[in-house]
């Protein structure tokens, strides 16, 4: 039996799962492990990600934006404010208008904040 489709915002899926970009060696590292997961949908830190290059050894160069989907994160952003300029660095940057906001105040435990969150959101 096949599971009901994988359905967000009117883009269909075939994997539910989602790959982070953080803590690989290299890009052809990345690379592999995205190969290997078969995950359509890559999240990208906006803090690690340098736009203004997308070859060589970078996060980007190692994503193929016609077969994932490659979703910006907000990870390290501690206010809405800057959680909302970071999204708009990646939208200006060319990469598709989602964003999976992430708020964590406190660097050391990762607690995400739910106030700063919803504030974003509503941004």
């Amino acid at each position: 039996m096949n599971p009901s489709p994988f359905v967000i915002a009117g883009r269909v899926f075939r994997s539910r799962l989602m790959v982070g970009t953080g803590k690989f060696p290299s890009a052809q590292a990345l690379r592999d492990a995205v190969e290997a997961s078969d995950a359509e949908i890559v999240t990208v830190a906006m803090r690690r990600a340098d736009l203004s290059k997308a070859a060589g050894d970078s996060i980007l160069s190692a994503l193929d934006p016609k077969r994932h989907l490659i979703l910006p994160n907000t990870s390290g952003a501690r206010t809405a404010d800057e959680a909302v300029r970071l999204a708009k660095i990646a939208r200006a940057g060319g990469m598709e208008p989602w964003v999976k906001l992430e708020l964590t105040p406190e660097p050391r435990y990762l607690l995400p904040d739910p106030i700063e969150t919803l504030r974003a959101a509503e941004m």
